[in-house]
């Protein structure tokens, strides 16, 4: 089960206020599997951020650091083969730890 939460505001910048905009962001979800058992339930996570927004010849483009305290969880690895079957692959797989909890993207186009 999947529950995503996005709010953001964005305000024009002090400079190049036609072309600029700056953005302060917060993401929270959870992702959880039903009926597996005491403790499998929800846990919301929340991860704040700020960002910068251009407009460009091609449409706009944003570029934004978040905050992602969390700690990575195991889960599920499962490998899906091109004539469409599913296999698992490891029932308690764990990825490799972040380097850092801050987490830099660049985009082009509206994220919603």
């Amino acid at each position: 089960t999947l529950v995503v939460g996005n709010a953001e505001l964005r305000v024009p910048s002090p400079i190049y206020s036609t072309l600029l905009r700056v953005a302060g962001f917060v993401d929270a979800g959870s992702v959880w599997e039903r009926g597996g058992g005491s403790g499998s339930g929800p846990a919301l996570r929340v991860t704040p951020g700020v960002g910068l927004r251009f407009v460009t010849p091609l449409g706009p483009a944003r570029l934004d650091i978040a905050y992602n305290g969390y700690p990575v969880q195991p889960g599920r690895l499962y490998l899906i083969h091109m004539t469409g079957n599913v296999e698992l692959l490891q029932s308690s797989y764990q990825p490799p730890k972040r380097k850092s909890p801050w987490v830099l993207q660049l985009g082009i186009g509206q994220a919603f």
